[in-house]
């Protein structure tokens, strides 16, 4: 049983480095981006490594200036990033190495404007001296929050894919703003005790339970144009979508932070392996 213990622990202790290290969050941009490029037949060089990049270091700069979960007045993230601070920028230094890699490798002037656009965007969230006599940061501004996060992840995980394919951009930044907002959702629902007084999100705003349904309500918005626009077969979807609304439903404050940082950010991984497991179904 000693020995069990000891190998629980150590999992429990890679994942968490795994995931507070934001390399499981850049994994999910990843097959998110993948999803994107399969759903639109996309057959040229994969932007997925790009954006999963990109994730390492906007998440690690964010993280700088914020903690998503609180024990005893300190986030668990924040708590281990002063255990292993040379971690967090390992991770980050890494992301930017890949950035410079891919770019040079795909070779496409466009794409260096399109990241430029969506980084500033999500670089001068967090900063506390923009906005700093209304609390610091974007964050700042009641609701932009979940919109400036949906946008960001609708924009490089959707658009960009969207118009290098050379199909019509707009039902995909729909559908992908609307499945981004509603698993941000539970996120406000489990921070809303322990966000600035000058952050409003959802659950400020409306409460936790009106903002659960509002969060299924933009999911099952999300299933409707993949099966009406892009022809996902509804059965199979539907069956994933009764696994991600339960997700929704589930959260908590209470719930554990890998409820939250493992289980809700690896979501996407079940769209790419629903995508590749259609043929078969």
């Amino acid at each position: 049983m000693g020995n069990f213990n000891v190998f629980i622990n150590t999992l429990q202790g890679f994942i968490r480095t795994f995931v507070y290290a934001n390399f499981w969050v850049a994994g999910a941009v990843w097959g998110l981006t993948r999803f994107s490029e399969e759903l639109f037949s996309y057959s040229g060089t994969s932007i997925a490594v790009l954006n999963a990049a990109a994730t390492l270091v906007i998440y690690g700069f964010a993280r700088l200036f914020e903690g998503p979960a609180a024990k005893d007045g300190m986030s668990r993230i924040s708590q281990w990033r002063e255990k292993m601070p040379k971690t967090a920028f390992l991770s980050m230094g890494l992301g930017a190495a890949a950035i410079l890699f891919e770019l040079i490798r795909i070779n496409e002037a466009a794409l260096t404007g399109h990241y430029v656009l969506a980084g500033a965007f999500a670089l001068l969230y967090p900063l506390p001296f923009i906005l700093k006599k209304k609390g610091g940061g974007l964050r700042s501004i009641p609701g932009l929050k979940l919109i400036l996060i949906a946008l960001v992840w609708a924009y490089v995980t959707a658009v960009i894919p969207a118009l290098r394919a050379d199909v019509d951009w707009h039902w995909p930044f729909i559908e992908r703003f609307l499945w981004t907002a509603a698993l941000t959702i539970p996120f406000d629902i489990r921070d809303a005790e322990l966000d600035d007084n000058s952050i409003r999100t959802l659950p400020h705003l409306v409460g936790s339970k009106n903002s659960v349904w509002a969060a299924n309500m933009l999911l099952w918005m999300s299933y409707l144009i993949l099966v009406n626009y892009f022809a996902v077969p509804w059965i199979p979807l539907m069956g994933l979508y009764l696994f991600f609304a339960t997700v929704v439903i589930n959260s908590h404050p209470k719930m554990g932070d890998l409820y939250y940082s493992f289980l809700i950010e690896g979501l996407p991984f079940l769209l790419l392996g629903l995508w590749h497991l259609l043929p078969y179904l």
